[in-house]
């Protein structure tokens, strides 16, 4: 396992030297200089307007990166991951305490998760009620123009 399975993951910036909004060849550059294996693979998107293929990379068995247009957009973690949001939140916490530390967290009913003020998506299994899954992005991933992909100019 590499040293990113016990970082920080923080909303709107990343994990530890993984910084949103990076080049795909940079990420794929930091994981064969530290000898990290990944897999990769990509969603064509066929059917969206536009249809803007996404990138996803993945180690650790528990993070995955996802790239539109060769860009860092999102980075989750699942079972597995070690480390923490920003904010303290981690996967396998009780959903009612992560609540607790974060009152923007709003159920989606159309994804079927939490969302939060603060830049971070979770998910929870409802027959344990912990959270299972979380996800970062970049500021961009809230506004209502982002499958547009103009942002992608900006990086």
């Amino acid at each position: 396992m590499s040293k990113y399975i016990k970082q920080t993951l923080s909303p709107y910036i990343g994990l530890g030297d993984i910084k949103l909004g990076m080049k795909l060849s940079d990420a794929r550059e930091i994981l064969k200089t530290e000898k990290i294996p990944f897999n990769q693979w990509d969603n064509p998107n066929k059917g969206c307007v536009p249809e803007v293929p996404w990138t996803f990379i993945k180690f650790d068995s528990c993070i995955t990166l996802c790239f539109a247009k060769d860009i860092l957009w999102s980075i989750s973690c699942e079972e597995g991951f070690e480390g923490i949001l920003s904010n303290n939140i981690r996967i396998g916490m009780c959903m009612e305490d992560a609540l607790k530390i974060d009152d923007t967290l709003s159920y989606n009913d159309d994804d079927e998760d939490f969302i939060s003020d603060q830049g971070y998506w979770l998910e929870d299994e409802i027959e344990s009620g912990n959270v299972v899954t979380f996800t970062v992005f970049i500021k961009e991933a809230e506004d209502s123009d982002f499958f547009d992909y103009t942002w992608c100019n900006r990086y």
